[in-house]
């Protein structure tokens, strides 16, 4: 054998654990629209783009381990309106299986019209491609802080009802929330270089909402993303949590306030998350440098809101859940979930970490608690339309998947057996 591969081999062997297979690669593509390109604004009117604040991106990460592949692909946009496309095209162009396509749920990216979708669609194919081409040996670690920027804007009265508060400028507590900030570091195993850090957070990224003209903005997230890159390399990829109830303090605030001042607060929200998330960084120690990569898919039958409790059930609602190594899990949900059902999978899972995705693999709106829908409001009596104890039904879907997929369910043993022993 040559020296130089002879220690090439070597160095190899002595930075990554025996049999390690695990790799991860990413890549990314502007998605931003174009001068003068159609897109649909708050409120639904189409319009032709002229303001641009800062841009929109599509990032792409991909996981594997073995024959094991996953990939996850994050649009910096409000709605689903590509994503069947995305999801069939990443499949065929890089024969991986198992892909979920998720978006921030920025209100101020505009809805995609059908130009913009289908101009973007084959630059995040290509990118899809481009991360699987970056494969690399890599490790994960993961850990949380702590960041109280958002409130519950249901606000339930003493006779039941609910008052709802778009805007909370005077910071009054409201509940519940969810003020954890999970953070996964995605690093080369041997040079230790970050690949990518991704972030879940349960707020709405709605400071930048505008219904009176579209102004091109990722919102709080791409201030975040663009912070933490800068400060520790990589790619950031933002995955909102549970936040279908869950405003910013400054919501909506091109309703009283400047383009100005509304960018400003973009800023200091997202760089107070960007901290969190750094402070966070340095504080991950442990690392897993040959983490299984498991995905469980399931379609449950629902029925709509509207049919009401003896409605057809012919709607297939997808639930996905991905297991990388024994203690990190994601749950996807496609739609926005209300915080609570968050927290529900959070404290009955059984791994470390489990992480919420919302408005994943397509958008179903808001899917609100069981209890939730017996007090109205917003997301509960209105804007939503799956059948009541939806969101009741995928995370116990979300929670038997990860059981199984962790090998914690006993196997079944017949009476007689058990009898006779």
């Amino acid at each position: 054998m040559k020296p130089l591969l002879l220690a090439a081999l070597l160095t190899l062997t002595a930075t990554v654990p025996l049999g390690a297979e695990f790799q991860a690669g990413v890549a990314h593509t502007d998605i931003t629209p174009l001068p003068g390109e159609m897109m649909t604004a708050m409120g639904g009117k189409d319009v032709a783009v002229e303001k641009i604040h800062d841009p929109l991106a599509a990032n792409i990460i991909v996981f594997q381990n073995g024959s094991d592949q996953l990939a996850i692909v994050s649009l910096d946009q409000i709605g689903a309106e590509n994503m069947d496309d995305i999801r069939a095209g990443v499949r065929e162009r890089t024969g991986i299986a198992n892909v979920i396509c998720v978006v921030t749920h920025t209100h101020g990216s505009g809805r995609s019209s059908e130009a913009h979708a289908q101009r973007t669609l084959p630059l995040i194919l290509d990118a899809a491609v481009q991360a699987q081409a970056n494969l690399a040996p890599a490790r994960i670690g993961f850990g949380s802080g702590e960041q109280h920027l958002g409130y519950n804007r249901r606000i339930v009265q003493e006779d039941g009802s609910v008052e709802m508060m778009w805007n909370n400028r005077d910071r009054i507590p409201s509940g519940p929330t969810d003020p954890e900030v999970g953070v996964l570091v995605v690093q080369h195993a041997e040079t230790h270089d970050v690949i990518a850090t991704l972030v879940n957070y349960a707020v709405h990224p709605v400071i930048s909402m505008n219904f009176s003209e579209l102004i091109i903005s990722a919102d709080y997230p791409g201030v975040m993303a663009r912070e933490i890159e800068e400060a520790v390399g990589g790619r950031c990829i933002f995955f909102m949590g549970a936040a279908g109830d869950i405003n910013p303090f400054d919501a909506d605030m091109f309703r009283y306030a400047t383009p100005d001042e509304v960018f400003a607060q973009v800023k200091i929200t997202g760089h107070l998350l960007a901290n969190e998330v750094i402070e966070t960084i340095e504080d991950i120690n442990d690392f897993d440098a040959d983490p299984t990569v498991r995905y469980g898919q399931s379609f449950l039958p629902m029925a709509d809101r509207a049919a009401g409790p003896e409605g057809a059930k012919d709607r297939q609602i997808e639930v996905n859940t991905i297991l990388l190594g024994d203690d990190f899990a994601m749950a996807t949900f496609p739609g926005e979930l209300f915080v609570q059902l968050g927290l529900d999978l959070k404290s009955q899972s059984p791994t470390a970490a489990t992480w919420v995705l919302g408005v994943t693999n397509e958008l179903n709106w808001y899917i609100p608690t069981l209890k939730a829908t017996t007090e109205g409001g917003y997301g509960a009596a209105w804007g939503t339309d799956l059948e009541v104890g939806a969101g009741e039904r995928m995370v116990l879907e979300a929670l038997v998947s990860i059981h199984h997929q962790l090998g914690l369910v006993q196997p079944l043993q017949s009476l007689l057996d058990q009898l006779l022993d």
